[in-house]
């Protein structure tokens, strides 16, 4: 969430693949550092939460904060503003519901083939920024859309994950100085299904499905805060059209 949806569209593709239900690993660097931490209950008989939360860190030499037409372009400005809502989202098929305060899209996350059924997760993102340094996209709604299944065990399924309820939000903030950047990142991911009875779990269901959820989790947000930097770097050097 961070960053926000392509974390989330990654880690709930995990989940779906899992049997629960949607940031390609980087290039090793000294200059990019995650941690992550994943937690699986089953309190609650016949429901399934996994919470995952995952934080991420890169720097970056400075660009010049004015081009050559004197048009702001920091970091600062980048994240402020517009401009980063579609890496912020981490998806292209968006579209703007509102923009009178705080930026608000519907965000359709691919689509996943599993078991018969084709899975496409839809969140309501608003992007917040109200306070200078940090930007925060998080879920409003979220629901999925289901296709196919068929008999029984099928049709449960598809009833199940049309239940499925998705929380997170992703944390962006930043620093910068005449000679370099630091950007980080901090996600937290809720998913929650509740399970019919003819649909039990099988032994051990939650232990991988939280030590994948863990990997994919800190994998996807360092590569967002890589995408995050280079969609910085496009943006600052493409010229500025009046």
């Amino acid at each position: 969430m961070a960053t926000a949806a392509a974390c989330l569209r990654a880690l709930s593709l995990v989940l779906l693949i899992t049997s629960t239900a949607a940031f390609v690993t980087p290039t090793s660097s000294r200059r990019i550092s995650a941690t992550c931490e994943t937690k699986t209950s089953t309190a609650l008989a016949g429901t399934i939460r996994f919470v995952g939360k995952a934080s991420a860190n890169v720097s970056g030499d400075a660009i010049l904060f004015n081009d050559d037409e004197g048009n702001d372009k920091s970091l600062s400005k980048f994240l402020s503003t517009d401009a980063s809502n579609r890496i912020l989202l981490g998806t292209d098929d968006t579209k703007l519901i509102s923009s009178a305060e705080d930026a608000i899209y519907e965000c359709y996350q691919g689509s996943v083939a599993w078991f018969g059924l084709t899975l496409i997760p839809i969140f309501v993102n608003r992007i917040e920024r109200g306070t200078e340094g940090k930007v925060t996209t998080s879920i409003e709604e979220a629901r999925t859309e289901v296709k196919g299944g068929g008999g029984l065990g099928g049709n449960a399924l598809a009833s199940a994950m049309k239940r499925s309820e998705f929380e997170g939000r992703t944390i962006v903030t930043w620093k910068e100085g005449e000679s370099s950047y630091h950007i980080e990142g901090d996600l937290v991911l809720n998913l929650t299904i509740k399970l019919p009875r003819i649909l039990p779990l099988p032994p051990g269901f939650n232990a991988i499905g939280s030590k994948i959820v863990e990997r994919t989790c800190r994998e996807r947000l360092k590569q967002n805060m890589i995408d995050t930097k280079n969609a910085y770097i496009e943006w600052a050097e493409t010229p500025t059209t009046k």
